[in-house]
């Protein structure tokens, strides 16, 4: 993952892979059990909202 911003710039459709928001929400998430495809799927859904 790439290096986390301060701000988030909310940008649309989605959030880019760098903002705060993403990275807590990736947070929340047990990466040792996925598999990379699964891993890929998660971040596509915290980049959604």
């Amino acid at each position: 993952m790439a290096k986390v911003k301060k701000k988030c710039c909310r940008s649309k459709p989605k959030r880019c892979k760098s903002c705060p928001v993403v990275a807590l929400r990736l947070s929340k998430i047990d990466k040792d059990g996925m598999s990379s495809k699964q891993y890929t799927r998660a971040v596509k859904i915290a980049r959604v909202y």
